[in-house]
């Protein structure tokens, strides 16, 4: 088990009101798992991502991560968390738009105190396996919007993370690159990949091995489609 949410509440404070966007959420993710979690805008998908990395933490509730509960972890304890366990990709790519895709693939290795030729080779083999092993010396201007979110799928595999976090990853591209990231996503899963992701796009969830709805902070069980 990799990811165990129970009764997982988040809330947020406007003026003298509180507002509750999550509302025990429990959920359970298998290692090896593909998930994808659907729901309109507004229906706390994407902090119920934030919560699932670690970006922000629940108001209350309990989340076990890998078997460790995560409840009272300090900011460093989840920063080292997020930096070798969680693999994010945005719908926005969040390219460094100076570094070239070599060494934007290997930033988190960086930020883990990886040697610099270590960590170029960790990084290319990782552009290898999403088909941009031609591109290692392309900067993001350089690249086509598909091409980025590959560079950027990379980045999040290369320190081969328990868990990948997708957020709308192909909400930006058109539909030919759309179908390589969830081709990539497909191997990736065959491999063993553990992978959540969050989508308002049906036929994106539909590549999933399993669909779970969230809608108005209330998270919900779908097909399992494996």
């Amino acid at each position: 088990m990799i990811v165990e949410m129970k009764d997982v509440c988040k809330d947020f404070t406007m003026g003298k009101s509180v507002v509750h966007i999550l509302k025990n959420v429990n959920l359970r993710v298998n290692e090896g798992e593909y998930l994808a979690v659907m729901g309109p805008s507004g229906s706390g998908k994407s902090t119920l991502m934030n919560l699932l990395g670690f970006l922000d933490v629940p108001t209350s509730g309990d989340y076990i991560f890998d078997g460790n509960d995560m409840k009272n972890s300090s900011d460093n304890k989840l920063a080292d968390v997020r930096n070798k366990d969680i693999g994010f990709i945005f719908q926005s790519f969040h390219l460094m738009p100076k570094l070239t895709a070599l060494d934007n693939t290997a930033l988190p290795l960086m930020y883990g105190g990886i040697p610099k030729q270590k960590r170029r080779e960790m990084a290319a083999e990782a552009l290898k396996k999403v088909g941009l092993e031609d591109r290692l010396d392309h900067r993001p201007d350089q690249l086509s919007g598909g091409q980025c979110q590959r560079v950027a799928i990379a980045r999040a595999i290369v320190g081969e993370p328990k868990l990948l976090l997708a957020d709308e990853p192909t909400g930006a591209l058109d539909s030919e690159s759309g179908k390589v990231v969830l081709e990539i996503f497909r191997k990736l899963h065959d491999a063993g990949s553990t992978i959540i992701m969050i989508t308002h796009d049906l036929e994106v969830a539909k590549h999933a091995g399993k669909i779970m709805y969230i809608r108005d902070g209330v998270l919900t069980g779908g097909d399992t489609r494996e």
